[in-house]
């Protein structure tokens, strides 16, 4: 049983469009019965989630490495260190997740979606390692890959559902 075929990658430049796709993914994804989790790459920012003032911020502002807050309806919890994307996919995966999707992280090892934009952007095709499709803006791509215009999101997602079936043909039947 492959794991991988769980992860898939969208990889692309800065404003091709990755998180947009993304959210159009999402509930097509979602609406087929699989959980999705999603990873974000924050390229060397210092992200903020939590709000300062609030409880959640004054906890980690005192110091503790871990804060957690829970309600009716959702859970977050702040780890105050990085953590290995294989870690993070991992804990997706143990919380429920079907498939996760990652956005961004263009070294690392899982399957990809290159997304292409401008014509410029091509070179990131020979750069990246586990590409398995190719996303465009233009109409027009001869990859020895699969390739989907941006636009044809219900085709990306039936190639994403297609990928887990393929070795989860009874876990999943969406």
């Amino acid at each position: 049983m492959d794991e991988r075929r769980r992860v898939l990658q969208i990889v692309g430049y800065s404003n091709s469009g990755k998180t947009t796709l993304l959210t159009r993914l999402i509930p097509l994804l979602e609406g087929t019965g699989l959980r999705v989790g999603v990873v974000k790459h924050d390229g060397g920012h210092d992200f903020e989630w939590d709000q300062p003032g609030k409880d959640t911020w004054r906890y980690r502002e005192a110091g503790a490495s871990l804060v957690a807050i829970t309600s009716k309806t959702k859970t977050a919890m702040i780890e105050q260190r990085p953590l290995e994307l294989p870690v993070l996919v991992q804990r997706l995966t143990e919380a429920g997740a079907d498939l996760v999707l990652i956005e961004g992280f263009k070294r690392e090892h899982f399957p990809k979606l290159v997304l292409l934009r401008r014509p410029e952007d091509e070179e990131l095709l020979q750069s990246v390692s586990h590409l398995v499709g190719v996303v465009s803006w233009s109409a027009d791509r001869k990859e020895n890959v699969p390739c989907f215009h941006v636009d044809d999101v219900e085709s990306i997602a039936k190639f994403m559902r297609e990928r887990i079936q393929k070795d989860h043909p009874d876990e999943y039947k969406g």
